[in-house]
């Protein structure tokens, strides 16, 4: 893989992301992420862990294990404001924030409309 193949992967992950597909992202962004240049690793990292992150909360009822994963995503993606690849990571950062805080502050696995409160990622 490119460097610029890494736009139209984010691209391509984000579309599958912003419909609920979180495992598809995130499979999408690990396989990138295995042939991506070194510099680029880290970024694809942090979206496969917020993917899988969402994935482990959504599907699976997982709280403290996404709420980590999550975390440590947006710790990596701070390296990478305020965009990088054709993705804002300012907003990502902004909204996956308040939301990984309320996610702690219920202390609950997840309900169906909690869903309404995922962030979407913008490109």
């Amino acid at each position: 893989m490119t460097g610029g193949d890494i736009p139209q992967v984010v691209r391509r992950g984000t579309r599958l992301f912003n419909r609920g597909r979180y495992l598809d992202a995130q499979v999408l962004w690990e396989e990138a992420w295995r042939t991506a240049p070194t510099d680029d690793r880290p970024f694809l990292e942090a979206l496969v862990q917020l993917a899988g992150g969402l994935h482990l909360r959504t599907r699976r009822g997982g709280m403290r294990g996404a709420q980590h994963l999550m975390s440590q995503a947006l710790a990596t993606l701070e390296d990478y404001r305020p965009a990088a690849h054709g993705l804002d990571v300012d907003a990502l950062l902004k909204e996956f924030g308040d939301y990984v805080e309320w996610v702690r502050s219920l202390g609950r696995p997840h309900r169906f409309a909690d869903g309404l409160r995922i962030p979407r990622l913008r490109v």
